[in-house]
């Protein structure tokens, strides 16, 4: 069966240099740069992580940047812009155009729980900015958020009068889809070429508010800003850590930090305050070692994996963004400052906002505790309400929170476009409408399936946010390293650079690269299913309903994606062929 392949307009390409670097940039900037990098900072006690984080972002975030861009550049001089396309015109094989689908089912099945989380923040700023956040306790706090998400049972969102959540993601769902079917020209580039800037003065504004804090609280000297930064920062500390015993289980949890300037007596003070706040339990303190944190095997695991989030790698997105980069412009330096515009906003801009801040307010225990939902939707409003002048920054953090989710989300559903169009040959409003439809269904299972802990949520982004992008980053170096050729690919990545590609580089992808994304992702497997099976795992062999649902879905998802490459097969290829007999190969 084939479908009738009506003629197509023009292939788009991006208007400037700057519009492309800023929709890579928007692509990566978002959950990751402000609820998930400070909460794992802090998770693995700050400066061990940074190092592991930067050793990645050297050795994987950089050279694995490279590799997408160049990939996805050369297929779309030759009029591909999926990565199902882009791989069957490097590859000439049809069996990897059917793996290329992978880099097209893994973003579409990322957006359908990132626009739910859309949802989150633009409901989070709305009730902000309308003082219903205006709370006291943690319990207030706590029950707003299960009540807003509907975490007490599964279906709580869609019962009348129980939550606006859906509202608001049907706010965040037509922002998306208007700014994907207006394309790349008219939609993305210009959505990110004012978004990108006022996300950035935003941020810097809520950051500035933080670090000027000082000691909101004189009855606790020890949390204030400095030692915010310190926890955020510092390799080396002393904690304090609360130890008991629970059905004969040893149970321990951070509650505090000594200051590194502390005098003894000042010491003995923190200590004996710390005591008293946790009667039931016996205060340690743990002295924490570079060394020791070093040695953690997990600490690495978390922090490639954050660098794979947060530069999108993997995703399939920067192969196609890439693929509307004309021949002979830069990518190289192109890719640098997108991934340099990334690291300012993660690292210098939420990294010294949102630890500080929780350290400052709520003390260390209310930091290293929380998960990355927790430290934005729980923990992070708390901290806007001890704030002189909090729900005017707090409605400024959701909001711009708010930004940064749709610079991402739309990256996250051209490539899906991009395949539509490319072998349906659909117009952009027939491409939008069934994208839509398979992105909308996802995401409906995943706001339905909210008991359990977020069981859908949590299932799809442990198999797709994170596992899926191990295998197409693999997938990524295969066809660079071994089908197409190292030395052809940094060719191609050379050509209009606007800076001289490193001597080293090639080695590093040829044996660098890949040695530590196998390490990393083996070590991942054996922490998860050998060492603790974890829930996720476990959830999909106990056959619960809300990790089995959303995953039955990507996969019927995939199943489409499949039938639409079987039946556009021949005309497809006869398409790319006859694009590349116009253009030199060199």
């Amino acid at each position: 069966m084939m479908l009738p392949m009506p003629s197509r307009k023009a292939s788009e390409n991006w208007n400037s240099k700057l519009g492309v670097i800023l929709a890579v940039a928007g692509s990566a900037i978002g959950f990751g740069n402000f609820l998930r990098f400070p909460g794992l900072a802090a998770q693995y006690g700050g400066g061990a992580f940074m190092i592991a984080y930067f050793t990645a972002f050297l050795l994987l975030g950089i050279p694995l940047s490279w590799v997408e861009w160049t990939l996805g550049r050369r297929g779309g001089v030759y009029g591909a812009h999926s990565t199902a396309s882009i791989f069957y015109q490097i590859t000439h094989s049809h069996a990897w155009k059917y793996l290329g689908i992978f880099a097209v089912l893994a973003p579409l099945s990322i957006s359908m729980y990132y626009m739910y989380l859309e949802g989150w923040t633009l409901g989070y700023a709305y009730h902000m900015a309308a003082g219903d956040l205006n709370l006291s306790s943690t319990e207030e706090f706590s029950a707003f958020f299960s009540r807003f998400v509907g975490a007490s049972h599964n279906g709580a969102v869609f019962e009348p009068g129980q939550s606006t959540l859906l509202i608001f993601f049907a706010l965040a769902l037509l922002l998306n889809l208007y700014l994907v079917y207006r394309g790349v020209t008219k939609g993305i580039e210009w959505f990110c070429k004012w978004s990108i800037p006022v996300l950035l003065l935003t941020a810097i504004i809520v950051m500035v508010r933080v670090l000027t804090l000082g000691t909101p609280d004189a009855t606790h000297p020890e949390r204030n800003v400095n030692e915010g930064l310190g926890y955020m920062w510092n390799p080396a500390k002393t904690m304090l850590v609360t130890v008991s015993e629970q059905d004969g289980v040893r149970m321990e949890k951070t509650v505090n930090m000594v200051p590194h300037t502390a005098t003894p007596e000042q010491r003995r003070e923190i200590i004996a305050r710390t005591q008293e706040a946790y009667p039931q339990a016996r205060v340690e303190e743990r002295r924490i070692s570079l060394g020791r944190s070093l040695m953690n095997p997990q600490l690495w695991i978390t922090a490639a994996g954050q660098i794979f989030f947060s530069l999108s790698i993997g995703f399939g997105t920067i192969c196609t963004y890439a693929s509307y980069v004309p021949r002979g412009h830069d990518i190289a330096l192109g890719s640098l400052t997108a991934n340099a515009a990334n690291e300012v906003v993660e690292v210098g801009i939420a990294g010294m906002m949102i630890v500080p801040a929780t350290v400052s307010l709520l003390g260390v225990a209310a930091a290293a505790g929380a998960s990355t939902f927790g430290l934005g939707f729980n923990v992070l409003p708390q901290v806007f309400a001890g704030m002189p002048g909090g729900q005017f920054f707090g409605t400024l953090f959701f909001a711009l929170l708010s930004l940064a989710a749709v610079t991402s989300s739309i990256s996250l559903l051209q490539p899906a476009m991009a395949f539509m169009e490319e072998f349906w040959n659909l117009r952009r409003t027939q491409s939008t409408t069934l994208v839509a439809l398979l992105m909308t269904g996802g995401a409906l299972i995943v706001s339905w399936f909210t008991g359990d802990g977020m069981m859908a949520l949590d299932t799809m982004d442990f198999w797709i946010g994170t596992m899926f992008l191990y295998i197409i980053t693999t997938m990524y170096l295969v066809i660079f390293r071994f089908i197409w050729g190292t030395k052809n690919g940094l060719r191609e990545l050379q050509r209009g650079a606007l800076l001289p590609i490193p001597r080293a580089l090639g080695f590093v992808l040829n044996w660098v690269t890949p040695l530590i994304l196998f390490a990393i992702f083996a070590s991942w497997v054996y922490q998860n299913a050998f060492v603790t099976l974890c829930p996720q795992i476990r959830n999909i062999l106990n056959a619960e309903p809300g990790a089995l649902v959303p995953l039955a879905w990507v996969f019927l998802t995939g199943v489409f994606m499949a039938f639409v490459v079987r039946t556009s097969r021949y005309l497809h290829k006869r398409k790319l062929e006859k694009q590349s007999d116009r253009i030199p190969i060199s």
